[in-house]
């Protein structure tokens, strides 16, 4: 995802379809991209695929409202110890993925 505008209500519907007809290798590089994008949004850096969010600022109320970000786009059910047991957004991307795949299963 390129956008960095805040507006996840118009976000997510295209975010969604695009994931529903990703392969498996597309849907974790669209995760990873709007993850390190709206993390990088909210701690106000520029973040790879492989920084640590605690290493850049996260704390529990911008870990709160990431995951709750993530879930509008996304449509998914996340819990927010997903964000500290997968601390950067290739791990995070590469778990959302594989909960994506269960659920489509």
């Amino acid at each position: 995802m390129t956008s960095t505008d805040n507006t996840p209500g118009q976000d997510a519907t295209e975010l969604e379809k695009q994931l529903a007809a990703a392969t498996p290798e597309e849907r974790e590089k669209l995760l990873t991209d709007t993850i390190r994008t709206q993390a990088g949004t909210l701690l106000s850096t520029t973040l790879t695929d492989d920084s640590n969010f605690l290493e850049n600022g996260l704390n529990s109320l911008t870990a709160l409202e990431l995951t709750k970000t993530l879930m509008t786009l996304t449509g998914m059910e996340i819990a927010m110890v997903a964000i500290v047991e997968n601390p950067t957004p290739a791990q995070l991307a590469h778990h959302l993925g594989q909960e994506l795949a269960h659920t489509t299963a």
